[in-house]
């Protein structure tokens, strides 16, 4: 009788077993569930091939089984490659990813949560409050008007000013001072010398009024009284007993067209020539709708148009000069050309002659 020696090549699965044994002491439990999961799969996908019953295809068994073995090698050294990974990519977890965890991003999100409801909260009570807080103030004694000042008022008194105004103390001081306007052109309407006002709000709930005037630059005389002539050429309605300063006094002029051109005539003239007139009256005639006359303070009269006022009249001291060397007193005719003859009520027959003589030799050529 033959005994047949049996190599441990014809049962390979024993030493699959024996080589996978400590193998699988060394791996975790996830890795044992991934490699028995890797088995059950290889089992299933060779189901459709039977399995050898004779020695011959166990050792062709056996033979391929080898490959096997190195297939369940590169398994579980893929296994071990992916738990490394896996391994890896927990401890970046652990450190802190970009993302992070649902867990680790909570608090973030409750934190956004609540900073948006602090912000809508602002929002809304902002909404009521700016309302609550206009009304307040509306009510309060701040919205009313507490006083008022007035400054830079020189002709027309400070009470006569509030008075036209109209300004209320104690009434609601916005109301008052969107219709500020209309209170300063009824003032300028009323008090011509006034130029402008202008109103401010000085502190919480008070007015200041800044005044500009209108300057007087001279005097209508008319029956032994004055009136304010401004610089706009107006005439102020108020009657003075007697003229201030060094300002010209004007005669039976109306209408401010004709005061402004005298007054231009009279801002060209030397100091000198100023300080000699004494009063300037409209004079026309017939032949001149211009002609004024000018009472100087050295007794003599001079008789010039409007439009010739500021440039002949410079030619004055010359010519007085010459009449005080002569001793007349007279006037200088400066209509047409520029001439002087004494007074015909001062004259005899004789000193009518002597002054026609003299007349040709005062005369003077035109401008």
């Amino acid at each position: 009788m033959e005994v047949r020696v049996i190599s441990r090549e014809e049962f390979p699965e024993e030493d699959k077993e024996q080589k996978e044994k400590p193998k699988q002491e060394n791996l975790t439990p996830w890795q044992l569930a991934n490699l028995e999961y890797l088995k059950q799969k290889a089992l299933e996908n060779n189901e459709s091939e039977l399995p050898p019953k004779n020695p011959e295809q166990s050792a062709e068994t056996s033979n391929t089984s080898e490959p096997a073995d190195e297939t369940i090698e590169e398994l579980d050294e893929n296994v071990s490659d992916s738990l490394d990974e896996d391994t890896e990519e927990v401890e970046e977890v652990s450190k802190g990813p970009k993302n992070g965890s649902f867990l680790e991003r909570l608090p973030n999100i409750k934190h956004e949560r609540n900073r948006r409801l602090v912000r809508r909260a602002s929002v809304l009570i902002g909404l009521f409050a700016i309302p609550a807080l206009l009304l307040l103030y509306y009510i309060s004694p701040l919205a009313k008007l507490s006083g008022v000042s007035i400054e830079g008022n020189e002709r027309i008194s400070t009470e006569t000013i509030e008075k036209e105004l109209n300004f209320t103390v104690g009434d609601n001081l916005w109301g008052q001072y969107f219709k500020r306007k209309d209170n300063v052109n009824a003032l300028k309407k009323q008090e011509l010398q006034i130029k402008n006002a202008e109103v401010h709000v000085d502190g919480l709930n008070h007015f200041k009024i800044e005044i500009k005037e209108y300057p007087e630059i001279a005097y209508l005389e008319s029956n032994g009284k004055y009136s304010p002539i401004i610089s706009n050429g107006n005439i102020i309605p108020v009657e003075v007993e007697k003229s201030e300063g060094d300002l010209p006094i004007l005669e039976s002029f109306t209408g401010p067209k004709r005061i402004l051109k005298v007054l231009r005539g009279y801002g060209k003239l030397s100091e000198e020539v100023k300080q000699g007139i004494s009063q300037i009256k409209y004079a026309p005639t017939k032949e001149n709708k211009e002609l004024l006359e000018i009472f100087m303070n050295d007794g003599n009269k001079v008789l010039v148009s409007i439009d010739d006022f500021g440039k002949k009249m410079k030619y004055y001291p010359q010519i007085a000069k010459e009449m005080d060397d002569k001793q007349i007193k007279g006037v200088v005719d400066m209509e047409a050309g520029i001439y002087s003859y004494p007074y015909a009520e001062d004259s005899t027959a004789e000193n009518s002659v002597q002054a026609s003589t003299e007349q040709s030799e005062t005369s003077v050529g035109n401008d």
